[in-house]
């Protein structure tokens, strides 16, 4: 039987370009890895800022709606006494992917790094991008596309025994490339113990030129945590300011670093925190909003908890909103409210995660992060955590093609 001309007119019709990038831009990026192969088009189209941002936004919008976490075991080759902080982790650094609900979680990414440091502490995390920040150097990963890109050197911090210094992560609204910044020690004044630090930027994906550090125009005007990584919200960066008590003014707020411009400031606390010394809150972000979670003025130990939310940041003249109050035994940290819930969270403290009724303030373990199962890097087979686990890092994860490497 022949085949007539209409029928053969059918056979050849295409999908439409717009309705192919729909429906490329709703796939995973694993399975966007492969079809890069495909022609040389679709690999010109998935590489494109355009592309990657649609991407980006829809793996956002589908995270609201199912959340995942991305969870890394940290462990310690050995046991030594009388640290404050080890100094002798493992370089076997794994990215887990888990998803509530979930008793196992899937292994995105593995890296060994063969004694290139000793000690880690808390990641930095942006549009799927993840800094690992160590004693020695600063690595930069993207666990969906598996790229690493390990920071350079830099030899203007004047106290190099110093384990920890603080850094942040975000990118830059204006330009759209991704800034690392990192603090560094001048001098200490003998008489206060107050240190004068800087700060330098590396800024990622400059076009090809290779990535280097560049001191900011103005030094970091107050100390923050070592060991403690920035949140990032809207192109700006937030520490928590300690050792008030020799400032002079006393600041009472955070320490606010902007992305685009380089500049300081400082962004005012809730009025109802304590301005003493001893303030004990955590700073986090959900829902796109710098949240602080802390006691209230006149409140005992950390019992109950609110949680407010920046929705205006005029230094001085802040605006904090205080979204909820939650009743918890100790300091934690909110990671997103739960879709479809009823009005539940879900905190993180410690090794578990928890959900919190915000009505009948209930509180149920979700995740036991040392009982969970994770997949084996070799088999492929799923087991416990480490028994000599130190510590967790977990952070909300979106995947991306955010390149590092161009």
């Amino acid at each position: 039987m022949k085949t007539s001309k209409k029928q053969k007119k059918a056979q050849t019709t295409e999908l439409p370009e717009e309705l192919v990038l729909e429906i490329l831009i709703r796939l995973p990026v694993k399975s966007l890895r492969r079809f890069k192969c495909v022609s040389k088009a679709w690999r010109t189209t998935m590489s494109g800022p355009y592309f990657i941002r649609s991407h980006l936004q829809f793996s956002a919008s589908r995270w609201e709606q199912n959340p995942s976490l991305l969870i890394t075991p940290h462990t310690l080759d050995r046991d030594v006494q009388g640290e404050n902080w080890p100094t002798n982790f493992s370089n076997n650094i794994r990215f887990y992917q888990w998803w509530q609900g979930a008793s196992k979680a899937r292994l995105v990414h593995g890296r060994d790094f063969d004694d290139e440091f000793r000690s880690v502490c808390c990641f930095a995390h942006c549009d799927g991008l993840v800094l690992l920040p160590t004693d020695t150097k600063v690595y930069l990963f993207n666990p969906a596309t598996r790229d690493v890109l390990t920071l350079p050197e830099s030899s203007r911090n004047k106290r190099p025994g110093i384990i920890g210094l603080p850094v942040g992560f975000g990118r830059d609204p204006r330009t759209g490339m991704y800034k690392v910044v990192r603090s560094f020690f001048r001098s200490r004044d003998a008489e206060t113990g107050v240190h004068s630090m800087g700060m330098e930027v590396c800024t990622v994906g400059g076009g090809g030129l290779p990535p280097c550090w560049r001191e900011t125009a103005s030094d970091q005007p107050y100390p923050v945590a070592a060991w403690v990584t920035a949140q990032t919200v809207k192109g700006c960066l937030y520490w928590i300011i300690i050792d008030r008590r020799h400032l002079k003014p006393r600041p009472h707020g955070l320490l606010r670093f902007g992305l685009e411009d380089e500049t300081f400031s400082v962004t005012r606390l809730p009025d109802s925190l304590d301005s003493g010394d001893d303030d004990c809150f955590n700073l986090d972000v959900m829902g796109g909003e710098l949240c602080l979670t802390g006691s209230r003025l006149g409140e005992p130990d950390v019992h109950p908890l609110t949680i407010w939310a920046l929705v205006e940041d005029d230094g001085p003249r802040s605006l904090w909103e205080q979204r909820y109050t939650i009743y918890v035994t100790y300091l934690c940290h909110p990671i997103s409210l739960l879709p479809n819930s009823g009005g539940a969270m879900m905190i993180w403290l410690s090794s578990k995660l928890y959900r919190y009724d915000l009505q009948s303030s209930e509180l149920t373990v979700v995740c036991d992060l040392e009982r969970l199962r994770y997949e084996r890097r070799r088999t492929g087979s799923f087991g416990s955590a480490e028994k000599d686990v130190y510590f967790f890092n977990v952070i909300p994860y979106t995947e991306s093609l955010v390149s590092i490497t161009d």
